[in-house]
């Protein structure tokens, strides 16, 4: 697609926030004492951040995404070849943003992936809903379970325990406290990210999506530099 249609895209996902403002204010989470742009644990039972690459690093990426998103969608398999390149040098999170008021399907795709991640396997869920992303996105609520547990098959996961974790309060939890994050680190669009507690500009996201990973990668190897790392070769 061009820049004017991934453009529109974007604009579009951008009017979805509205719902998703009212939904935050629902759900009272609260997240004043929490510094946003660093790596959560889990604590108290609680679900902490999905990571990848290297655990610990000086430099960390922060992706805001919406699985039903199409933006979201496009940028992924850049988004992976950049991990690949910087996997021993950054830890990259995703924390869930799905605009709800706008895909009707995200906030079920989200939870599929965190319930997933309960038994170990959140990145492979991860990767199945996007590189599967046209089998399910426009689906209705009945035809999408059935999408999703064939997934949950696929990676041998305990459906039963699956299905269940997909409804679980922990669950929903987790995804609430992305939400409110990428709230507190002024989140207004998917995909949107951050390195550190600074965020990305649009024209650098913009090329993510249309696959042009080299603005982005420019920006991670000054963040690197200036923590005292070498860039990985590329």
């Amino acid at each position: 697609m061009n820049r004017t249609t991934w453009i529109v895209i974007g604009v579009i996902c951008l009017l979805g926030l509205g719902g998703l403002v009212a939904f935050t204010k629902q759900g009272e989470t609260n997240v004043d004492n929490i510094d946003a742009a660093t790596v959560l644990q889990s604590s108290n039972g609680s679900i902490g951040d999905r990571t990848t690459g290297k655990s610990g690093a000086k430099v960390i990426v922060f992706e805001y995404a919406d699985y039903q998103c199409p933006g979201c969608g496009a940028a992924y398999p850049t988004i992976k070849s950049i991990q690949e390149t910087y996997k021993d040098k950054v830890t990259f999170v995703f924390r869930n943003f799905p605009l709800t008021s706008i895909h009707p399907n995200a906030l079920a795709a989200a939870s599929v992936a965190e319930a997933a991640g309960q038994q170990g396997k959140f990145w492979e869920m991860h990767d199945l809903l996007f590189t599967q992303r046209s089998a399910w996105v426009n689906l209705t609520a009945d035809q999408r379970g059935s999408v999703f547990l064939s997934y949950a098959q696929q990676l041998g996961l305990d459906t039963a325990k699956f299905t269940s974790d997909q409804s679980s309060k922990l669950v929903s939890e987790k995804i609430n406290l992305d939400r409110a994050l990428g709230g507190k680190m002024g989140v207004s669009s998917t995909p949107s990210f951050f390195i550190g507690s600074t965020k990305v500009d649009s024209t650098t996201t913009d090329e993510v999506i249309n696959s042009k990973p080299d603005a982005f990668m420019s920006k991670l190897d000054d963040a690197l530099r200036a923590a005292g790392e070498t860039p990985p070769a590329r």
